[in-house]
């Protein structure tokens, strides 16, 4: 079983206790002409529009779902593991989405929005869970060295 999911005002916290989830390297962002910046989750909100984001977002039912059959207690999980150790990452309008391949061939998208809140860093917006490459026909800002 793994740790609860403990919150610091308005984020989540990681496993680890820390609210940074991964980041955008300085390297990384020169590559990508984006901000440098670490990965936060907001608790966010769930009202059913356009502008729900965050770990709600991420748990309400049926998305919820989707990330427990992929092998994830929660948007947490599901995040730490994602944002950690990346693949690829897209262009997402403002945004960025990062791509990870899953461990039950399934593929994981995080959506990424610029935020300053005191600090440069990237907003998790939504997460998902997949079946089907959705950027199989989308040209990369980066992707990792195979090694």
């Amino acid at each position: 079983m793994t740790e609860p999911v403990h919150h610091d005002g308005e984020y989540v916290l990681t496993s680890k206790g820390i609210k940074d989830f991964g980041e955008i390297t300085p390297e990384i962002s020169k590559i990508i002409g984006r901000q440098a910046g670490k990965i936060c989750l907001r608790i966010g909100q769930q009202e059913g529009n356009k502008d729900d984001y965050g770990e709600l977002h991420m748990e309400r039912r049926a998305r919820l779902k989707d990330l427990q059959s992929a092998g994830f207690e929660s948007a947490r999980d599901f995040t730490e593991f994602v944002c950690n150790d990346y693949d690829a990452i897209y262009p997402n309008g403002m945004g960025l989405i990062i791509y990870k391949k899953g461990k039950k061939h399934n593929h994981l998208y995080v959506r990424l929005t610029p935020c300053k809140d005191g600090y440069e860093f990237y907003d998790v917006k939504t997460g998902v869970a997949s079946n089907r490459e959705q950027m199989k026909n989308k040209t990369p800002l980066w992707k990792k060295s195979k090694q």
